[in-house]
């Protein structure tokens, strides 16, 4: 399970966990922050996002050099749309 409930301290490749509408607990890989929250791959295939205080339950950092997505950071903080 997950070791850290910090919602900024979350990188690429960190395996976060989440919970579903049917208060059923699932993980993925973060691949990127967007303007709604990270955008995790989970093994499905299907891509979710997680919020702070939503459905974000914790993470456990990914091995080795883990990178934070300061693109997706500026872009969500500056209001920038595609």
């Amino acid at each position: 399970m997950w070791t850290d409930e910090c919602y900024d301290e979350i990188r690429k490749g960190d395996r976060v966990w989440y919970k579903t509408p049917q208060d059923q607990t699932h993980s993925g890989r973060a691949i990127m922050y967007g303007p709604a929250g990270w955008v995790i791959n989970t093994s499905n295939g299907v891509t979710r996002v997680v919020q702070d205080g939503h459905n974000y339950l914790g993470h456990k950092p990914g091995k080795g050099f883990r990178e934070d997505d300061h693109f997706g950071r500026f872009l969500s903080e500056s209001g920038i749309r595609g």
